[in-house]
């Protein structure tokens, strides 16, 4: 099948908060339809280390759902609950019991064949790849952590797992610091996998590599029982195959690693940097990197495995060249390629897609989008398994434009092993304060529906509440009336109303953002002449479905 451009981009229904929750279902649509059925605020910049950019990933076992971006974790529980709750963020020096080791690039997968976690992460300090693996299907107890030495630098480590083996992946430079390490090549950890779950931190491993032939090896998250597992990779900076590599054998006994095929596919190249939204004056922002044309996200499920990555092209109805995203299907009873598409969308840019098909076929594609006409977002869409594509939804969408350089690295996406028509996706959503430098992520359970089907129920929630501050502190002319967020919560309006006596003497409405628990929030009132005297502080929040939260009001004084 050949390359196609997604359909015409519809305005989604915006991203709901999570907190009280009502259920709502739909009727039957008369195309596929991707719905959103519940909506995380994932973590942020604060939370994660202070770092740039995020690397975003998501992992779903049975009753949780884990997000690791950069240095932290996140486990919402989604048993026993109808909104998914936190009971859980963790710096993961403390989670890989790493200390104060510069650690780098997260990957997270629930193994379902076993009902373990499994986590990875590079640290820089030891030269070395972390492997966690839990000690059971509860990611908020005990887990067991090994240490496999790299000959260099292990950038971006991957991970997958077969019947009887883990493998880990890492491009290997001399050197990580400045980015001026000479590539090496990519390697292969693998390891024995029922060693690991008996609780060795010393399991028996055979490497593969650095090999200079392959860059970015991905090991294939396996969904279904099989002992190979597969790893596919393209050439960089262009390339025009997918390799197909098949790992076999458990140490301490023969491992074989081969390539059993590469099918051609449509040229993969460098995209160009992402276009944001001009300013009212016109400056234009700064652009988005979009890194190379490297495997992101792989997944093997019943002799068919998806792989995405980023690419150029030029979308229907556009002009010039954009970055966009590559999702193809390989078959590896027949070794070929099934079919590719290129996400594209007219005048924006596509990068960063994440894939993983559901327990029907259906693929969910999570990936970034911006443009000179949209802000930078992380957006959602779906294909059903004879081909149609859904309409895209947008998961959060930055508050402002993107100052940071780059949008991540990669974004996740994670099939529901207790309910398999959900996929879970996580990607970042940009700026939460116009004008700032940090960032945020945003989760979301999407389900895909064919053509005549029920559509499913929808977790639409009410908005985080907040507590009106005491005090308001002037400056420049202005009072800052402030509040804070008591919840998380996405695609949140505040209402602030200040009354004097009966009479309202400011009101406003922010913009829509995403809010924080605990965090501090405020708003500007420039009176005409400096205030005196008591005042009443008012404020209330409205979730993006028009729920309101209770409002909070607090008596001030200005003098």
């Amino acid at each position: 099948m050949g390359r196609q451009a997604l359909p015409r981009r519809l305005v989604a229904l915006a991203a709901l908060a999570a907190s009280l929750v009502l259920v709502t279902a739909a009727g039957a649509a008369d195309a596929p339809v991707a719905t959103i059925t519940q909506t995380l605020a994932g973590l942020n910049d604060v939370a994660s280390g202070g770092l740039a950019p995020p690397d975003v990933q998501v992992a779903a076992g049975p009753g949780f759902v884990v997000e690791m971006v950069n240095l932290a974790e996140r486990v919402w529980r989604t048993s026993g609950v109808t909104s998914a709750q936190v009971v859980r963020t963790e710096p993961l020096g403390n989670f890989f019991s790493s200390g104060d080791d510069s650690l780098t690039d997260p990957r997270i997968v629930y193994d379902a064949s076993s009902g373990r976690w499994l986590a990875s992460i590079s640290d820089i300090d030891t030269t070395s790849v972390l492997l966690a693996v839990s000690t059971g299907a509860d990611p908020t107890g005990d887990w067991i952590v090994s240490s496999f030495a790299a000959p260099g630098c292990a950038d971006q480590p991957r991970l997958g797992a077969a019947d009887g083996i883990v493998v880990l992946a890492a491009d290997v430079f001399t050197q990580c610091e400045g980015g001026s390490g000479t590539a090496l090549g990519s390697e292969l950890w693998i390891v024995n996998k029922e060693q690991l779950l008996s609780g060795s931190v010393t399991p028996a491993v055979t490497t593969y590599g650095p090999d200079p032939a392959y860059s970015s090896l991905a090991p294939a998250q396996s969904l279904s029982p099989t002992a190979t597992e597969y790893v596919v990779s393209v050439d960089r900076p262009f390339s025009r195959v997918v390799h197909l590599v098949a790992v076999d054998g458990i140490p301490p006994a023969e491992v074989r690693v081969k390539e059993v095929a590469s099918p051609s596919i449509g040229r993969l190249t460098r995209p160009p940097f992402a276009a944001q939204p001009p300013t009212g004056a016109g400056r234009p922002q700064p652009l988005i990197e979009t890194n190379d044309d490297r495997v992101l996200d792989s997944a093997w499920d019943n002799g068919r495995l998806w792989f995405s990555a980023n690419t150029t092209c030029t979308p229907p109805g556009d002009a010039l060249v954009r970055a966009c995203g590559r999702v193809g299907e390989l078959s590896t009873v027949t070794r070929t390629l099934d079919w590719e598409t290129d996400l594209a969308q007219a005048r924006a840019h596509v990068f960063y897609p994440a894939i993983r098909p559901d327990g029907a076929g259906n693929l969910v594609i999570v990936f970034a989008e911006s443009g000179t006409g949209v802000l930078p977002e992380a957006v959602a869409v779906g294909r059903t398994q004879d081909g149609a594509f859904t309409a895209p939804v947008v998961i959060a969408q930055s508050a402002g434009p993107y100052l940071a350089d780059r949008y991540g690295d990669y974004f996740g996406a994670a099939r529901d092993p207790v309910d398999p028509g959900v996929v879970w996706v996580a990607g970042e959503a940009g700026t939460e304060v116009r004008g700032g430098f940090g960032w945020v992520t945003a989760l979301a359970s999407v389900v895909v529906t064919p053509a005549g089907a029920a559509l499913p129920a929808v977790v639409i929630a009410a908005p985080p509440g907040v507590r009106a501050l005491r005090t308001a502190r002037r400056t420049a002319g202005a009072v800052r009336l402030g509040y804070r967020a008591l919840a998380d919560g996405l695609g949140i309006r505040s209402i602030v109303t200040l009354r004097r006596k009966r009479s309202v003497v400011f009101f406003q409405t922010t913009a829509k953002a995403i809010l924080r628990a605990d965090q501090l929030y405020y708003v500007l009132w420039r009176p005409a002449k400096k205030p005196h005297g008591k005042f009443t502080l008012c404020v209330r929040t409205v979730s993006s479905a028009g729920i309101e939260s209770p409002q909070s009001c607090s008596a001030i004084t200005l003098g």
